[in-house]
């Protein structure tokens, strides 16, 4: 879903990676676990966080870049960024640069600069799971095994329903 991001394939990639992600929750169904550590329940699935269109934007100052071809500083040799030279497309090497910032972004630049995993709310778990619930027991996420609300795109202003206390995801 990252690289297909504003075309008219995003469809149906979100359908199939959900399709997909039914698939994973049907056959191995102890694999869709969250991972506790830490003292903290995070969520680390790929489909699931594929849901939430939030990403990384960095700020940085190159400090010292070389050109893939001739190895020179890009701003003193003659060759193109993008262009293909005997074979070879020509990059801008970056060897250092400091980082300024780093922000959160709808849309990153880099289509896989996306969040790989998301802290879950305690008091979340033990409302769906109720008195069964103990920290750093196994939990279990259906997600795939019901009807995707869509994506959330928190940057764009688009509200995102919530999901109610019946629509639970999560199972010990």
């Amino acid at each position: 879903m990252n690289w297909l991001e504003d075309t008219p394939d995003f469809e149906t990639a979100h359908q199939r990676l959900d399709g997909a992600g039914g698939l994973q929750r049907r056959h191995f169904p102890k694999n869709c676990r969250l991972t506790f550590k830490d003292d903290a329940y995070f969520q680390e699935c790929p489909v699931a966080l594929a849901h939430n269109r939030v990403g990384l934007s960095v700020g940085a100052v190159i400090r010292e870049s070389e050109c893939s071809i001739c190895h020179r500083d890009p701003d003193d040799c003659p060759h193109i960024s993008g262009r293909v030279y005997d074979g070879d497309v020509c990059v801008r090497i970056i060897k250092r640069f400091d980082v300024d910032e780093v922000s959160f972004v709808g849309r990153p630049n880099m289509p896989d600069a996306r969040i790989q995993s998301m802290w879950v709310e305690m008091a979340e778990l033990r409302e769906a799971l109720g008195d069964s619930f103990r920290d750093g027991m196994d939990v279990f996420c259906d997600r795939c095994l019901k009807p995707c609300h869509g994506v959330k795109r928190p940057f764009e202003g688009v509200r995102h329903t919530p999901r109610s206390p019946g629509r639970s995801f999560w199972r010990a």
